[in-house]
């Protein structure tokens, strides 16, 4: 069953990435609400696809937000073991659209590279998930474990309503394991296992001031500018030497990092040179006392995203603004909840704002940082299937990226979460110009074919 299997996904990688192709097209970008009808479309034919693969119990189940698509095949028997396979079929939008050099929506192959919007991030990786399943119930009708897949429209945008369904519905979702392919390898020759997922604190802060704009040449000096004070503001929340949040209470709860753990995401070939290659950087920056590697996986951090407010367009406006907004973003992990750290932010915030402004503090989102047990069996069957396909074992690291459900499913359904993926590092996700590696994204169905079968002997 695993050799034929094997041999139908190399037969049939044409097909594969025809499939691909078409669910590209659709720009189902999922914090645009004029994509809606998009997002509709792609969760539809996803549900027709997984319908014509042989999967039953096929549904779209609608949310508060977006259609969540979900499908199974338990015909493995109630003694089998059960794996439930997550995937997100939104995209983040294509801007700014003029640094791509091909259409984003478009799917254009140059060399071994196809290059669109949510090629890597997260429909190539869905795919390949589906794929492997396809190999199986195609040739000996079956699969050596139950599979369930569901498949969601708003990872991109923190959506409560997967993890609601979870909390529901965990009959309908109860597995033995979970499966997420959302991420990248360290290389392409060098499998990747994630152990874990930061979180997320998403806020808006508003500076408002004057209650109109006024002429910065009749009132400069005399009524506070809110960009000003907004600046200032920011600047107090990091400090510039030791590249630290410097909220009170802010680091009470982050776990220390030990020997152990250092020497473990020691072994990610990972390099400042290397990263300042795929980056552009001209030099890396980050917290005092820590590798490229720690500060990007296990350290949390604080990052400005965007500035609205004042006068941006050609030419110049001498105003003093009326009200001045930055977002920004703070990456958490274990143990901060970012509910605490939101109440800690607002309160260090207001305690060091000037009288001659209001502040307003909008949470946009959060998300919940999670630890997993990379020693668990379901986890070790995965390593084995990537030596079977790339001849060495995986590194094993954590994820800076936040992945809202991790948690969700390790609470809920009590489960390990194999976290894994075949994009690469200069996939350029949320990016312009995102790619997916042909040759990677094919050695990805032939891993989780592999994969199925071992996780059937031993996960």
């Amino acid at each position: 069953m695993l050799e034929a299997a094997l041999t139908y996904a190399r037969d049939h990688r044409d097909r594969h990435l025809t499939l691909l192709i078409d669910l590209l097209r659709m720009p189902s970008v999922s914090t645009l609400p004029e994509h809606r009808p998009d997002i509709e479309r792609a969760a539809g034919w996803l549900a027709e696809h997984l319908r014509t693969i042989g999967l039953s119990r096929v549904q779209v189940i609608p949310t508060d937000g977006h259609p969540i698509v979900f499908g199974e095949w338990l015909g493995a028997g109630p003694q089998a073991r059960t794996l439930l396979a997550y995937g997100h079929y939104d995209v983040q939008p294509a801007d700014p659209v003029g640094e791509w050099h091909t259409s984003p929506f478009e799917p254009t192959i140059q060399g071994e590279n196809l290059f669109c919007r949510g090629a890597s991030d997260d429909k190539g990786q869905l795919m390949a998930v589906v794929a492997a399943a396809e190999a199986y119930l195609e040739t000996g009708r079956r699969l050596p474990i139950n599979l369930k897949i569901v498949l969601e429209g708003e990872e991109e945008v923190l959506g409560p309503n997967l993890a609601e369904l979870v909390r529901r519905r965990r009959d309908l979702l109860a597995a033995d394991a979970v499966l997420i392919c959302d991420e990248a390898m360290a290389d392409r020759e060098t499998p990747q296992i994630l152990y874990g997922v930061r979180g997320n604190l998403y806020l808006e802060l508003e500076v408002r001031g004057p209650a109109h704009d006024l002429h910065s040449g009749t009132y400069g000096g005399a009524v506070d500018n809110p960009f000003n004070a907004l600046v200032h503001l920011l600047a107090q929340l990091h400090d510039p030497v030791s590249r630290r949040v410097t909220v009170p209470g802010f680091y009470d709860r982050v776990r220390p990092l030990s020997e152990a753990e250092r020497a473990l995401l020691a072994q990610v070939p990972a390099t400042d040179e290397v990263t300042c290659h795929l980056t552009g950087a001209p030099a890396l920056a980050g917290e005092v006392g820590y590798t490229t590697t720690e500060r990007a996986s296990v350290r949390p951090t604080f990052d400005i995203h965007g500035m609205p407010g004042g006068f941006t367009s050609k030419g110049h406006k001498t105003v003093i603004p009326a009200r001045a907004a930055a977002k920004f973003s703070m990456r958490l992990v274990p143990d901060q909840d970012p509910r605490e750290i939101a109440g800690l932010v607002e309160s260090y915030l207001r305690s060091v704002a000037p009288p001659t402004v209001n502040l307003i503090i909008h949470n946009l989102g959060m998300a919940l940082p999670a630890v997993i047990d990379y020693q668990a069996p379901a986890i070790q069957a995965m390593a084995g299937a990537f030596v079977r396909v790339f001849g060495k074992p995986p590194v094993y690291m954590r994820s800076g990226g936040s992945l809202p459900i991790v948690r969700e499913f390790q609470d809920q359904l009590g489960v390990p979460v194999v976290l894994t993926g075949f994009g690469l590092p200069d996939d350029s996700a949320h990016a312009p110009n995102e790619k997916l590696h042909l040759p990677t994204f094919y050695r990805g169905i032939e891993t989780l074919i592999h994969y199925y079968a071992l996780l059937a002997s031993r996960g």
